[in-house]
């Protein structure tokens, strides 16, 4: 069983890779557009076009993970990620090599694409292959490597900013780069989901990847029997992305949207994105000591991630929603009261008066990032995508993406702004909308907590069952 836990925990992590390539990017693309020699060789950025800048990539994410429904149905899962992974490698050795701002943008572009098709296909790959005794703490790996990255990329940027000249900014696009490498290398050795197997009629081979992945032979053929009927039950035509909103769907399929897009009505990523800015509006005075205070929330975000990891199939799903999402509107609301009170804008600046207050919204901006990484961070994911059927995985994981990131695209877009006009609203904002999801999470979320994958497809058969009666 150790042996077989161990493989499993081995692909994880090295298809997880995507997701530190994420982490990456989104922990040093703030810092890299604040050092000086970015904007010696480059030019300095407004509010308006940093905030272009830095959420391009997300549009171009959320396009490609519509696209990435059909790739992993065609292809199969593993070969997803990898061809993401080879347009990833592209962008950032672009981005690395970059002369002109018209060059960053159109890279991060394709980077952007790469990292939509490869992220929106690793949950699917991992809760697929995962036996139920172990799915959730498996599925945690791919956040656990995106807060590694975030952290990582946080402090790589901090110390490449003390090298003179242009290598300061691009050490963190060739670091991506490298990784990207890794990652292609790796995943053609990967096994294929067992689940895609079977639904392209490769039985054989399906239980030859079962048998390499489960402790006992014994149960292989149940599961297997269990899969086979699953896609009997659906048909075996391919999905169509129609079919994810028929009737017999739709409420799995509107409460997995939904979660996937108020995820980042959080305010996490203004968080991540933005937090120099956020810390130099607190009180940090230098570029240096505000990227300081930045690495030491990557280093919490991972901290409280690794909780999670080790705890979420003993928690289930409902707790660490519901009273993650609680404590995350706590934080946000409490410092928009502070900004109200004591905050103000002068000469286009946001500042806050006092170094109490200051102090206080410090430590509740790393009590933010840490209620959010143990509860939402791990757990939206892993729902959103283990209450959908197998037949319809692939491409209803690619529209919860889509919105996920089209949100996120908006957020990072418009946080500069925000942040810069209203000393308290952005704050509001957020936590208003994470008291409203906390609110559908109680009111509309079945447990999943030690189910398989097709008792959870009878769950909601049941419940909508009751529901039409």
């Amino acid at each position: 069983m150790e042996s077989v836990t161990i493989r499993i925990y081995l692909i994880a992590f090295h298809t997880s890779l995507a997701g530190m390539l994420w982490g990456l990017d989104t922990g040093s693309i703030g810092p890299i557009t604040q050092m000086e020699q970015f904007s010696s060789s480059i030019g300095h950025l407004s509010s308006g076009v940093l905030g272009i800048y830095v959420a391009c990539i997300l549009l171009s994410a959320s396009l490609s993970s519509l696209c990435s429904g059909y790739i992993a149905d065609l292809l199969s899962r593993k070969y997803g990620i990898l061809t993401g992974g080879i347009v990833v490698l592209l962008g950032t050795i672009i981005s690395a090599s970059a002369k002109t701002f018209p060059v960053l943008i159109c890279a991060r572009l394709i980077t952007g694409i790469g990292q939509g098709q490869s992220i929106s296909v690793v949950t699917i790959y991992l809760c697929e292959i995962s036996p139920r005794e172990i799915r959730g703490t498996v599925a945690t790996v791919l956040q656990l490597l995106i807060t590694i990255g975030i952290a990582l990329g946080y402090f790589v940027a901090y110390a490449s900013s003390r090298i003179e000249g242009e290598l300061a900014w691009r050490m963190p696009f060739i670091l991506e780069a490298s990784m990207a490498v890794t990652l292609v290398s790796g995943m053609a050795f990967m096994p294929y989901s067992p689940r895609w197997l079977v639904q392209r009629g490769r039985i054989d081979e399906a239980r030859a990847v079962l048998q390499k992945l489960r402790a006992s032979s014994e149960f292989v053929e149940d599961e297997l029997r269990l899969i086979e009927g699953s896609l009997e039950e659906q048909s075996r035509e391919d999905a169509s992305y129609r079919e994810i909103f028929q009737k017999r769907y739709i409420r799995r399929s509107v409460l997995s949207v939904f979660l996937m897009s108020f995820q980042m009505l959080s305010g996490i990523d203004a968080v991540l994105y933005y937090a120099p800015i956020l810390f130099t509006q607190a009180g940090f005075t230098s570029n240096r000591a505000a990227f300081l205070a930045s690495g030491v929330s990557g280093i919490i975000n991972l901290l409280c991630t690794i909780p999670a990891q080790l705890w979420v199939d003993k928690w289930g799903r409902r707790f660490p929603l519901i009273g993650g999402g609680i404590s995350i509107a706590t934080c946000f609301m409490t410092i928009g009261a502070l900004y109200a009170i004591y905050g103000g804008r002068a000469d286009g600046q946001v500042y806050l008066s006092g170094k109490g207050p200051q102090w206080a919204v410090i430590i509740l901006i790393y009590m933010f990032v840490a209620s959010f990484s143990w509860s939402w961070a791990v757990v939206i994911k892993i729902y959103a995508c283990e209450i959908i059927p197998t037949r319809l995985r692939a491409k209803t994981c690619a529209v919860q993406q889509l919105s996920n990131w089209l949100v996120n695209f908006t957020v990072a877009l418009t946080a500069p702004l925000f942040l810069r006009a209203s000393p308290s609203g952005p704050y509001f904002f957020f936590g208003s909308a994470t008291l409203f999801t906390t609110a559908v999470c109680h009111f509309f979320m079945p447990e999943t907590k030690g189910k398989s994958l097709e008792e959870i497809e009878d769950l909601f058969e049941m419940t909508q069952a009751r529901v039409t009666q």
